[in-house]
């Protein structure tokens, strides 16, 4: 098993090693006696008998431990002598560790080796895995193992192949057999063992399971005994297991790594000494520093060193990072996965290339470098941290090698000073106006000028309808895309991330494009084409330089702008490239520039905000962030809508998303046929209108408990007898397929013939137990609950019909042929027979089955009904026979009935008849001779004088008074007299009377017709007439006759007016319906008599020979009413035909909906237009277009076909059909019909192509004019058409002037589909017409959808789908957005637009009319009116007092006095101004007391008034100035409003307590704003964070506890958890567990002395016996080299037997060639043999004869030495055979004694092997060199005899 370049130790025999055990051994249970097999060989001579004695208590014990102690003691098991369970017995050993196994040899002592059992492996102990199989058959390997055996010497498919064979099954030897096991050789991969071989050649544990003692089948004869004590234990103590020796060869598992694995004496377990720089017990892993590369089995290849920039001195080895080539070798390559530990100089990194957190090393200085890293001495007034960017390789285009991270507002590398558009470092507050949404050159000078889509008092927002603000869109903001769906949306709080983490099921190819040999520089042109959407888009932008073994590194951002069309060079637009987005199919990346295939690609994201995403306000039915797509159903028939809906139009962009009709039983529909998927709640049908089978209900209820569930009568399975049910008009359940038995509404009965109780749990209804005689027919013919029979069918009887009943008779359980007694009534006793037979209880004198015939010797008296004797006389008649009279046949000279009266001579003579020797009476019965007897006839019916008459020669029974005879013809009738008739002629013929013998007499009635009394000849009239002459009818009877009277009429009383009928003819007079000569039938056109309904069969509909052309009437079947259609009246047409006509020969035509495409004609020929079209015309069809035209013209133009009618029109008013007539004669008014149908044979397209009625139906939809031509002649003088009318159908009463319509269909439409042909669209539907993306629909009518209005409206245009009468507060073309004074998003909801509160509801304080939505759920008033502010308009502006907020409250101008009040506003509130001294009032317009108002101002006057009036009158008042009060008054306000400003109150102090003030406020509005997000939005956000959080989680948890290798945490912070660790700890008190340590401490040392004592004095010995082995191996030695000896002595012997076969060859050829050349030479026959051929010949014999004499001695003495020497050679083999067995065994046993030592076990395996294989090869050359001898003298002795008499001749 050794591998190249690998090192493994030797191999082991680890049995002897090991611990044993077995759950069963001989003597165990006391001393038994057991015997050996070997005594019943044959031939072999029996000294003794061998058998012994096994006891586990004495020195005659076989324990399991000397199956390895290496002796030629034995371990052996309790034979079956002691039960059969012992032929199941277990070894088990134990190695102490894991070793590889090589292989396993088991011999046996003194029994055969074991039958069925197999070898099994274990790590644990526990769990055990079978190695092989072993049986004694290969029958049993599938019987016992369920495995196919593996035929001859063990071989393996594959590495861990578990096979079962019966190689070693043999019976002989009967001793000392063994059995190999390799688990190495022999399989696959035994050259370059794979992990597969390796693992399933480890174990810890060896169990072997015997389970059947290999015997000689005598054992079997136990098995026919059933006392124990019977078993003869002579057979049974024979069998059993013996183990002499059990070898296991392993080794120590070293995967390679180790030569070598010494004993540890320490654990007394193999350790391996490692090499290839690995490490562990088992070499199991790389040493520290060694991991750049993974460990591996068994290689050489040592230098793994991990590359470090000599900063680190251990590695450990990293699978993920070897993948992604991340870690650089000592040769700069990124091969392998070694990742540093421990990197010193503040470096970290996978190869401690970087700089630990703080730090960075400049793109000047080399990783190498003995100190690369600088401290980053980042601003922590200005930077998020103090980190800054480590290295080049994550060095931004605006971040730098050092530069720090800055918060927003700061820049600079360290973070250092305010970035634009921010002022007052180090605070750095932002600008009121946004830089990025103003146009301001410095955003800090307001007012804030914004771009044409922002608003705002900072520019800091889109507006409604834009997003995306950015600094460097000249707009500022983004149209909202929104598919054309929605007009408001928002930025996206997302970020991007990297592509290859989430790649939306995309597919990223790297295209590898051929390079020119070795590129050293240049620009990549095309950079990255995307793929998707039946469009392909490429990188718009300029090249990228590009060199080799250098990163370059681009960005393109998915932009419309960034891109172009790779087919037509055009620009991108925002449609095309959602387009591409939203279904991209491949994404192609430009990574390979010359032809070495070397470079390394990396896509990466920026991980910033998702800004440029929108995130629009769909419209109900629309998902996904721009309305595109929803993913949740992307999958599902590539539905692009919400949940619910369906998409129509199969657009992106204005597509149409329809709610599915489903009735609120599931949420996905198709998207074509807009049939409903995976009906829930128990419905089904395309619109999930159904109930489901089994179920009833109404599912237009939309609940989950529409349908609910048959109770037929219970809901329990068992009990529900019916699998569908539903509901009637009334309400009530119906169960409508009971199962059979069971009845009832609610299959709550047992039907007729059954029992049980089906509405109890459990019951059910069971036939009844009648021996299936039960009437069925008859209602409750067995009890419905308990089951008792009731009626039984005709003819059985009894409590469960089991026998027949009273007057019936049969077998009525098997045969069931129960029959009617039909006992004679006048000759049975009683109606009753014989229950059996049949035999009815005959009357005296009567006889038969059914004492229907009398005796022999009787006759049936009819009067007394019964049979009497005949009581013939003796004397007088013939025989005791009499007729059926009872009339006995006379001699001569007697008379009477008797015949026992003599003959007066006076009276006339009976005439003779012939007499038989049997009497004849009617019972008599004659078989056949031929035919019948005289005075017998074969009947066809009976006669009417038998009580029953029956098959056979019957009697003719003539009458003696008016027959001639006794005889009678074939048909029974006999030969009459005069005026006698009948068949028996027993009566007067018509016209005679008084029968008597002799016959009759005529009546002499002439008048009459003859016609007399037939007793007393009293003349009477014929049959139903009247009058004195009998020459008139009776009434109602007719058809008068002298002879026969009248014939009734028989009119039938329903169908004639009248009884009577014509007298002459018979015929009656019928009602109108009836008909037939008795009025018995109905009339053509009626059906069912006597009912005779009306067919009402319609003459246009019915088959032409089943109608009367004149009366318009048609027959039907008489049953059903079915006439002969062309409905079953014939006067309606099939489902999917319409039209009813006479002219069509099919009746209907088929109906076209105008909703598939078919044919469009482009035929614009027409000029001329009118004013107004006629629109659609549909009711024309199958009316006339009339016209009259006269004109004058100067000539004719001629006859010739020219169109005279155009009509224009189709959905897209592209088609024109013409109708083509002769030209009309000069000066002649004609009138002309056209019909309006497709079948007229003028209308066609205007290239002369037939109009299909598709096409025709397309123009009727929409006539947009109808041309008829009146122009005609060369030179029109004149022109006149008139009398124009075009027929169309209205709804109204037919009637003779208005027939019915019937060539107009009435279409049943599909949702959303109206009129007569469904030509238009329903009410609440539009027509989505193809060119704005509507399915292909038939000549372009477009698909009817439902109106798109977001479920505020239920109509619209049906042609501008603009919806109509919005509701619920809403506006638009869609009734898409809030009315003006309402706000909210629409969602399809009626409370989704609510009204503006401005700031109050009421009409009195609501002072804004408009609004607009801010947010998810506030708006904004956008029209407040002067003197109001606020977001609400909720508070006054400055110049303004009052409060809006408060019902009734208003906003009112201060207008405070300009001389009385301070120049300030007024109370906000209150409105009081700020009066100047003096003045007063609300407004500061009226003076105090001593105050003067006036144009100069206030004039204060007070008490020292008088004095001041003095020093004023002093004054001269007459100087030229006056006093100037108003500069005066002007400075006054002045000072005071300079000492308002220089007030507390205008102290900036107070100014920034104010601002403060303001900023809370301000804050805790928009807390209040925050806080009133919609739930929704606050869900949708909590989801993308979970995600969000959930993708990070995996690589949070990797560096959990590490920043790029390094420890997280600063020595601060370990230093305060070790301290609060020691602190714990003092709080533990450990001290009181010191007396439990101490314990635990005298416990384990005297453990240790425990182990010193077990397996440390042992050692010495151990050293002794292995010098006594060595000994023993010298000696073994010696042996193995006299068995190589003997070994080439066999080589030698063979060679010898080679080389006389050789020999025998040789003189075989040429003994062969000889005989050749003799039968070539005999020509003695032929007759050209010539005297000196004969003399050669003569010589030739000479020489021959001592030629012959010498080759029969040597043949002889040959075959002499080759039988001596064969015979001898095979002894020698066999001897050295055994000698080699005999050194093989010796090998055994040194294998087994050698403890502790190695050495290879294999290759004395492959010796041993080679040694058998050439005793086989010698063996198998000597037999063939015998073989081949015996042939060769058979063959020379014949020849030679052939030769020889050949000569003789």
């Amino acid at each position: 098993i050794l591998q190249t370049n690998s090192l493994f130790p030797a191999v082991l025999n680890l049995a002897s090693m090991a611990e044993i055990k077995t759950n069963a051994t001989c003597g165990e249970m006391g001393p038994e006696m057991y015997c050996k097999l070997v005594e019943h060989v044959p031939g072999q001579p029996v000294k003794n008998p061998q058998c012994r004695t096994c006891n586990l208590k004495s020195d005659y014990r076989h324990p399991i431990e000397y199956a390895i102690d290496g002796t030629n003691r034995w371990w052996q098991s309790p034979s079956i002598m002691n039960g059969m369970d012992f032929h199941y017995v277990t070894v088990t050993l134990d190695l102490q560790q894991i070793f590889q196994i090589a292989y396993v040899i088991l011999k046996a002592a003194n029994s055969p080796r074991p039958g069925n059992w197999n070898l099994e492996r274990s790590l644990d102990g526990e769990t055990y895995i079978p190695w092989q199989y072993y049986a004694i058959t290969d029958t049993e390997c599938i019987t016992r193992f369920n495995i196919v055996p593996r035929t001859g010497p063990p071989s393996y498919m594959h590495d861990e192949e578990v096979i079962c064979t019966s190689f070693y099954a043999k019976i002989h030897p009967l001793e000392n057999g063994e059995i190999h096991t390799s688990l190495i050789n022999g399989h696959p991969s035994v050259d370059d063992p794979t992990p597969t071989l390796l693992n399933f050649t480890s174990a810890c544990y060896i169990r072997l399971r015997f389970q059947r003692i290999r015997t000689l089948n005598a054992d079997l004869m136990t098995l026919a005994l059933n006392d124990p004590r019977d078993i003869d234990p002579i057979v049974t103590r024979r069998y059993y297991y013996s183990i002499k020796d059990i070898s296991v060869g392993g080794m120590c598992i070293s995967y390679g790594h180790a030569k070598a694995c010494p004993l540890n004496p320490s654990n007394k377990k193999f350790s391996c000494e490692c090499e290839h720089n690995t490490c562990g017990e088992s070499c199991d892993r790389c040493c520290p520093g060694y991991n750049q590369k993974p460990w591996m089995v068994g290689t050489f290849l040592t230098r793994h060193v991990c590359e470090s920039k000599s900063k680190s001195e251990e590695c450990y080895y990293n699978q993920t990072v070897a993948d992604a080539k991340l870690s650089l070798n000592i040769h700069d390559e990124y091969e392998g996965g070694g990742v540093c530990l421990g990197c010193s100089e503040n470096t970290g990194g996978i190869n401690c290339q970087s700089c630990l957190d703080g730090y960075y090393r400049p793109s000047e200085v080399s990783p190498h470098n003995p100190w690369p890293c600088r401290p980053c001495s980042c601003d922590l007034r200005g930077s998020l941290h103090s980190l800054c960017v480590p290295d080049e390789s994550q060095a931004t285009a605006g971040l730098a090698v050092g530069s720090c991270i800055c918060k927003q507002g700061y820049t600079g590398e360290k973070c250092d000073r305010c970035v634009f558009g921010y002022t007052g470092f180090p605070l750095c507050e932002r600008c009121n106006c946004s830089s990025e949404g103003s146009i301001n050159q410095d955003p800090c000078q307001p007012p804030c000028v914004c771009k044409e889509h922002v608003e705002g008092q900072n520019c800091d927002r889109c507006k409604q309808g834009f997003y995306n603000l950015r600094g460097d869109r000249l707009s500022g903001c983004e149209k909202c895309y929104c598919s054309g769906l929605a007009s408001l949306c928002a930025e996206s709080h997302w970020d991007y991330s990297n592509v290859g983490d989430k790649l939306f099921h995309y597919e990223c190819v790297c295209e590898r494009e051929s390079g020119g040999g070795g590129l050293t520089g240049g620009r990549l042109d095309v950079f990255l084409s995307v793929q998707g959407g039946g469009l392909r888009l490429i990188d718009s932008s300029s090249g990228v330089a590009v060199y080799p073994f250098s990163t370059t590194e681009r960005r393109i951002d998915l932009l419309p702008e960034s891109f172009q069309h790779q087919a037509s060079g055009r620009a991108v637009s925002k449609r095309d490239f959602h387009s591409v987005l939203n279904n991209i199919q491949r994404l192609l990346l430009r990574a390979s520039y010359a032809q070495e295939h070397s470079a390394i690609y990396r896509c990466s994201g920026s991980g910033v905000k998702a800004r440029a995403v929108e995130v629009c306000q769909c419209p109900p039915g629309y998902d996904g962030t721009s309305c595109e797509v929803s993913q949740k159903n992307k999958a599902t028939y590539n539905n692009m809508c919400a949940m619910g809906y369906r998409r129509v139009n199969g657009m992106l962009y204005h597509g149409v998303c329809e709610l599915c009709q489903c009735h609120g039983h599931t949420e996905r529909c198709h998207d074509i046929t807009g049939h409903c998927l995976d009906c829930r709640d128990h419905m089904v049908g395309p619109y999930c209108d159904q109930c489901a089978s089994g179920y009833y209900g109404d599912p237009t209820r939309r609940t989950a408990d529409d349908c609910q569930s048959c109770a037929c009568p219970l809901l329990s399975p068992p009990n529900n007898f019916s699998p569908t049910c539903h509901v009637d008009a009334r309400g009530d359940v119906i169960c409508d397929r009971c199962l059979p038995g069971y009845t009832g509404t609610r299959c709550d009965r047992c039907a007729n013939g059954y029992f049980g109780r089906p509405n109890i749990p459990g019951g059910s209804c069971q036939p009844c137990t009648c021996n299936g005689n039960l009437n069925v027919t008859a209602e409750l013919s067995c009890d419905p609950v308990t089951g008792a029979c009731l009626r039984c069918r005709e003819g059985y009887g009894g409590p469960d019909c089991e026998r027949c009943a009273d007057r019936y008779f049969g077998d009525a359980l098997i045969a069931k042929n129960c029959q009617a007694c039909q006992c004679h009534t006048n000759g049975s006793l009683s109606e009753l027979c014989h229950q059996e037979t049949g035999q009815c209880q005959c009357r005296q004198h009567v006889v038969g089955r059914q004492c229907d015939e009398c005796m022999p010797n009787c006759w049936w008296d009819s009067e007394a009904q019964l049979c009497r004797l005949c009581q013939c006389s003796a004397r007088g008649s013939v025989s005791q026979r009499c007729d059926s009279e009872g009339r006995c046949i006379c001699q001569v000279g007697y008379v009477g009935r008797r015949c026992d009266l003599l003959r007066p001579p006076h009276t006339r003579r009976e005439t003779r008849r012939p007499v038989q020797q049997v009497p004849i009476l009617h019972i008599q019965r004659w078989e056949s001779r031929g035919g019948c007897p005289r005075e017998a006839y074969r009947p066809g019916t009976g006669s009417g004088l038998h009580m029953q008459s029956s098959q056979g020669c019957v009697p003719c029974h003539c009458s003696s008074f008016g027959s001639k005879s006794f005889d009678c013809d074939e048909r029974g009738q006999c030969r009459c007299q005069p005026g006698v008739t009948g068949q028996k002629c027993d009566r007067c013929a018509p016209g005679h009377f008084s029968f008597q013998e002799g016959g009759c007499t005529t009546c002499q009635c002439a008048h009459v017709g003859n016609n007399c009394d037939a007793n007393t000849g009293q003349c009477i009239c014929p049959p139903n007439t009247v009058g004195e002459r009998c020459d008139k009818c009776a009434p109602k009877h007719w058809g008068h006759d002298i002879s026969s009277g009248c014939k009734p009429c028989g009119c039938n009383t329903l169908g004639s007016v009248a009884q009577q009928c014509n007298v002459n003819t018979g015929c009656c007079m019928c009602r109108e319906q009836f008909r037939g000569k008795k009025c018995d039938e109905c009339k053509l056109g009626y059906r069912d008599f006597p009912q005779c309904i009306s067919c009402q069969c319609s003459a246009a509909g019915s088959s032409l020979d089943t109608c009367d052309a004149e009366s318009g009437l048609c027959a039907c079947a008489d049953s059903s009413g079915q006439c002969s259609c062309k409905g079953v009246k014939c006067d309606h047409c099939k489902v999917g035909s319409f039209g009813l006509s006479h002219r069509n020969p099919l009746g209907c035509k088929q109906t076209v909906l105008p909703l598939h495409p078919h044919i469009i004609a482009n035929a614009d020929v027409v000029q001329q237009h009118l004013s107004e079209p006629l629109f659609s015309q549909i009711t024309a069809y199958g009316g006339k277009l009339k016209y009259g035209i006269y004109y004058e013209a100067r000539d004719e133009t001629g006859r010739s076909y020219e169109p005279q009618v155009i009509i224009k029109g189709g959905p897209n008013k592209d088609k024109v059909m013409v109708r083509h007539m002769p030209v009309i004669q000069i000066g002649h008014l004609t009138h002309h019909e056209i019909d309006i149908t497709e079948e007229n044979q003028c209308l066609y397209y205007i290239d002369d192509r037939p109009m299909s009625r598709e096409d025709f139906m397309d123009v009727l939809f929409y006539v947009e004019y109808i041309l008829i031509k009146a122009s005609h002649g060369s030179v029109m003088r004149h022109s006149r058409i008139s009398e124009i009318t075009l027929e169309v159908a209205e709804v109204g009463t037919p009637s003779q002037d208005s027939e019915i319509a019937h060539q107009i269909e009435k279409c049943d439409c599909p949702l959303g589909y109206a009129g007569l042909s469904c030509e238009e669209c329903a009410a609440g539907f539009y027509r989505l017409s193809v060119h704005a993306g509507g399915a292909a629909s038939r000549a372009g009518f477009g698909t009817c959808v439902r109106c798109q209005c977001n479920g505020h409206s239920d109509s619209c245009d049906p042609e501008t789908a603009v919806c109509q009468n919005c509701q619920h507060n809403t506006a638009g073309d869609k009734c898409e957005r809030c009315a003006a004074g309402f706000y909210g998003v629409v969602h399809g909801f009626p409370d989704d637009c609510k009204p503006c509160a401005c700031p109050l509801l009421n009409l009195e304080n609501n002072f804004s009319p408009t609004c607009q939505t801010e947010g998810f759920n506030d708006y904004r008033c956008t029209a407040c009116p002067e003197g109001y502010e606020g977001k609400h308009c909720e508070r006054c502006a400055a110049g303004f007092h009052g409060n809006p907020s408060m019902l009734g409250g208003r906003c009112e101008e201060c207008k405070c006095n300009a001389y009385g009040a301070f120049p300030s506003a007024c109370d906000p509130h209150s409105g009081h101004c700020q009066c100047r001294p003096g003045a007063s009032g609300l407004r500061c317009d009226l003076c105090m007391e001593r105050h003067v108002c006036g144009p100069q101002g206030i004039v204060c006057t007070y008490s020292r008034w008088t004095t001041r009036m003095g020093i004023i009158a002093a004054i001269s008042l007459t100087l030229p100035l006056p006093l100037p009060y108003k500069v005066l008054y002007r400075y006054e306000n002045m000072t005071e409003e300079l000492k308002h400003m220089l007030s507390p109150q205008r102290a900036p102090e107070r100014l920034l307590q104010l601002a403060n003030s303001n900023l809370g406020s301000l804050v805790t509005e928009m807390n209040e704003l925050l806080s009133r997000v919609s739930l929704s939005h606050r869900k949708h956000e909590l989801w993308l964070v979970v995600v969000h959080v959930n993708q990070k989680t995996p690589s949070l948890n990797a560096t959990l506890g590490s920043r790029d290798g390094a420890p997280e945490k600063s020595v601060n912070e370990m230093n305060d958890e070790i301290q609060a660790m020691l602190a714990e700890l003092r709080k533990r008190h450990l001290s009181s567990k010191k007396n439990t340590a101490d314990e635990e401490l005298g416990a384990a040392e005297a453990l240790l002395a425990r182990v010193k004592r077990l397996f440390g004095d042992p050692h010495q010995a151990t050293e002794d016996l292995k010098k006594e082995v060595s000994d023993k191996m010298g000696d073994y030695r010696q042996k193995l080299d006299e068995a190589q000896d003997l070994l080439k002595d066999a080589h030698n012997k063979t060679k010898q037997a080679e080389r006389l076969a050789d020999n025998n060859q040789l003189n075989l050829d040429h003994l062969q060639f000889l005989a050749g050349k003799l039968l070539n030479n005999n020509l003695s026959s032929e007759p050209w043999l010539t005297d000196w051929r004969l003399q050669e010949l003569e010589d030739m014999a000479k020489e021959l004869g001592p030629l012959q004499d010498e080759l029969d001695f040597k043949v002889g003495r040959l075959g002499r030495g080759l039988d001596d020497s064969i015979h001898d050679l095979l002894l020698r083999a066999e001897d050295h055979a055994g000698q080699l067995n005999d050194s093989a065994a010796i090998l055994d046993s040194i294998l087994a004694e050698a403890k502790n030592l190695s050495f290879n076990a294999t290759a004395a395996f492959n010796a041993y092997t080679n040694i058998k294989n050439y005793i086989d090869e010698a063996d198998k050359v000597a037999k063939e060199a015998k073989k081949a001898s015996i042939d060769a003298l058979q063959l020379v002795r014949k020849h030679t005899q052939s030769g020889v008499s050949c000569l003789h001749q």
